[in-house]
């Protein structure tokens, strides 16, 4: 006859032992997958309906804002074709020109526009939830760090309430400029919307492609120089933290904090300092809709029980925007929370440490040598 207390010792480690795998599992799932004709089309999407949404008015506020830019040098171009329909077609600023054609051609694929769409998408979503469902302590620490004594610590505040402030204006309003985007990326979409509009002149106007190629290409040169040095948000919101971390400011209530506040970017930055990792990897980890990927986080820079039930339910309840759900998913992984040892959660933290493109393409060949051995 078993000991029923060795019974549940023994269901209990397995679970633990579940629980590890499925976070160690979960790294060769992290990134998108999407490609951007699946983010933009309606009828060919996994994400939520407010994500999509999101994604597509972020998308087209970013290639139209490219194009206003372009079009707008190109009309005070000396070197512009005479041509009165092309100039007149360039100066209706109400009339879209280049998303059209590359919707209609198909989009260029491009891995990191992909994931920076899908990541913001994904940040709105959040934040849409946890605004609704957070309590936002008055006069908290966040609120007065542009206050801080230490003028380097407030000032990288207020650069982040200004960059937060860019990408969300309004409730409701997502956005999303050049200056969130990478160099490399924002370097793609100049050329490719000057492409567009090029193709415009010469197919629609009958205009000389040669003569076309010169002032496009000119005033794309011009806008890619002029781009300014504003960081992207999560950039912002790592520097604020590494200054926060060590000045050693960066606790567990700050975190809450930071939840309540429908403040995820910020979140998974000080996760992103405390734990040693990219903002990308802690950001993919404690936003993924179940608990473990999140919970190892969590466990591996020492956060408190307590303090790390109330994230993981925030964070469930905001990502899931299922209540019920994520209380009961949330609740079955928690309990175990204390008994995680820490070369246990080391293990699983390890494949989350690899580099991205390493880790996908891991996960690429194993599947691909998987379907061989079938």
């Amino acid at each position: 006859m078993s000991d029923p207390a060795n019974s549940r010792s023994e269901a209990a480690e397995e679970r633990i032992s579940a629980l590890l795998v499925a976070a160690a599992r979960a790294a060769h799932r992290s990134g998108t997958g999407f490609t951007l004709a699946e983010l933009v089309e309606p009828e060919r999407y996994r994400l939520s309906e407010i994500e999509r949404v999101a994604i597509r008015r972020m998308f087209v506020g970013l290639v139209g804002g490219i194009e206003d830019e372009m079009r707008a040098r190109l009309l005070t171009e000396p070197e512009l074709p005479d041509k009165p329909e092309f100039a007149a077609s360039l100066g209706a600023a109400h009339v879209a020109i280049a998303w059209p054609i590359l919707a209609r051609a198909g989009f260029l694929e491009d891995d990191e526009l992909a994931n920076i769409l899908e990541r913001r998408g994904k940040s709105y979503h959040i934040i849409r939830q946890l605004r609704r469902t957070g309590v936002t302590d008055e006069n908290g620490r966040l609120d007065v760090l542009t206050q801080h004594g230490d003028r380097d610590i407030a000032a990288h505040a207020m650069k982040l309430l200004i960059a937060e402030s860019r990408i969300n204006e309004r409730f409701d309003d997502p956005r999303l400029g050049r200056s969130d985007l990478p160099e490399t990326v924002d370097h793609r979409l100049v050329w490719t919307v000057a492409a567009a509009l090029r193709d415009y002149g010469a197919h629609v106007h009958r205009m000389d492609g040669v003569a076309l190629d010169r002032v496009v290409t000119n005033v794309a040169r011009r806008m890619l120089e002029d781009r300014g040095d504003e960081p992207p948000v999560d950039a912002v919101a790592m520097r604020l933290a590494e200054k926060l971390y060590d000045a050693g400011l960066i606790d567990d209530p700050l975190l809450v904090e930071a939840l309540n506040g429908a403040r995820p970017i910020f979140y998974a930055a000080m996760l992103a300092v405390r734990a040693g990792i990219s903002f990308e990897i802690a950001w993919d980890m404690a936003t993924m809709p179940d608990v473990p990927s999140h919970m190892v986080l969590l466990k591996s820079i020492g956060v408190e029980r307590d303090v790390a039930s109330q994230s993981l339910m925030a964070m469930l309840h905001a990502v899931l925007a299922e209540n019920g759900k994520a209380d009961e998913v949330a609740a079955e992984w928690v309990e175990l929370y204390d008994t995680l040892r820490p070369e246990d959660t080391e293990a699983a933290m390890r494949p989350w440490r690899l580099d991205p493109v390493y880790r996908s393409v891991v996960a690429q060949l194993a599947a691909a040598d998987s379907g061989a051995l079938r």
